[in-house]
């Protein structure tokens, strides 16, 4: 008798332990929460994903806001809006609009925002925080998704209301770029020789050289107009391209590619031998070449006379490895004027 109200007694107190546990467990689940997440998976919803660097250049840096709008619902959702504040340092900067369009039944769709901002808007914000090699750049906003009109009784209301907010630190940049340095290398007589083939062609280009690099900085016309156009002899040139940041941050460059162009016809392209990176100043030394007897008349007059007007273009990457930007898209298109020994 004793044992089996003793067995009795330690199943009546296991139950009771477990029920008292059971309801521990709930007193720490929020009941309005469950139900909420429940909902939701039959609700349409817009997520911001991520803001990044999208780009770098001499006149502004472009932010990407990725984002995108959920549909669940075999019908398509109406378009909307989508309206962003843009703060910089905590401060009011800009706002941004954009239109997120008809969101077909089951189905997602991005929706990606550019944001531009001028260094001429930005160098006022970097003169209230010298020194700062980041701007810290906060989106945020209310997105509003119109619900179908055959769900609104299931959702219980119009619309859906999502607010966001996200930040990002940017690099305190104001990139230039220049050339140093410049300077055509003649080739030796061995070399023209060589690639002319015949003395005759060879006293030809050596005469074009020699009034090209005189210091008498006398035109000697086209190559084709001198009869080198047959002529396969490149000339060498070298020289340094300087990408200075006026602002704070220090950048790193790599996968550097230009152009260059001299009184509008192309003269040069290429890539640096070399790249010191030296914090806010990088030196991107140069060595390259072009066929002598391509020379145009304009190109002509331009290095005879060791003047004139360029256009520089290309892209990069870059990155500011102090704030963590991972490599960067950078492009440039510089025009002005230089001259060289």
């Amino acid at each position: 008798m004793i044992q089996k109200t003793s067995l009795h007694a330690y199943i009546g107190i296991a139950l009771i332990s477990n029920l008292l546990i059971g309801c521990a467990q709930l007193q720490k689940v929020d009941l309005k929460k469950v139900k909420e997440k429940i909902e939701d998976l039959d609700r349409p919803s817009f997520i911001l994903e991520k803001v990044s660097i999208a780009e770098i250049n001499l006149s502004e840096i472009r932010l990407r806001v990725d984002s995108k709008v959920k549909n669940p619902y075999p019908i398509a959702l109406p378009a909307t809006n989508l309206e962003m504040n843009i703060l910089i340092e905590g401060q009011q900067f800009t706002k941004a609009k954009t239109k997120i369009p008809t969101v077909g039944g089951n189905s997602n769709k991005p929706v990606p925002v550019d944001l531009t901002f001028a260094y001429n808007d930005l160098a006022e914000l970097y003169k209230k925080v010298p020194g700062k090699i980041d701007l810290i750049v906060k989106v945020q906003g209310v997105v509003s998704l119109p619900i179908p009109e055959k769900y609104r009784s299931i959702v219980g209301a119009a619309s859906l209301d999502f607010p966001f907010e996200e930040e990002r630190k940017i690099p305190a940049v104001l990139p230039d770029i220049e050339i140093r340095n410049f300077k055509i290398i003649k080739p030796d007589p061995s070399t023209i020789l060589s690639s002319a083939g015949t003395e005759d062609l060879a006293k030809k280009a050596t005469t074009f050289l020699d009034t090209l690099l005189s210091p008498q900085k006398k035109s000697p016309g086209s190559a084709v107009a001198a009869g080198l156009s047959s002529l396969d002899l490149k000339v060498d040139t070298e020289f340094q391209i300087i990408l200075k940041n006026r602002a704070t941050s220090r950048l790193q460059f790599s996968e550097f590619e230009f152009e260059l162009t001299l009184e509008k016809e192309k003269f040069l392209t290429g890539q640096p031998v070399r790249i010191e990176n030296q914090g806010q100043e990088s030196i991107l030394s140069v060595r390259t070449s072009f066929p002598l007897g391509t020379v145009t008349q304009g190109i002509a007059n331009a290095v005879s006379k060791r003047s004139a007007a360029f256009r520089l273009n290309g892209k990069a990457t870059t990155e500011s490895p102090e704030i963590g930007t991972g490599p960067v898209p950078f492009k440039f298109d510089k025009s002005g004027s230089f001259s060289w020994n």
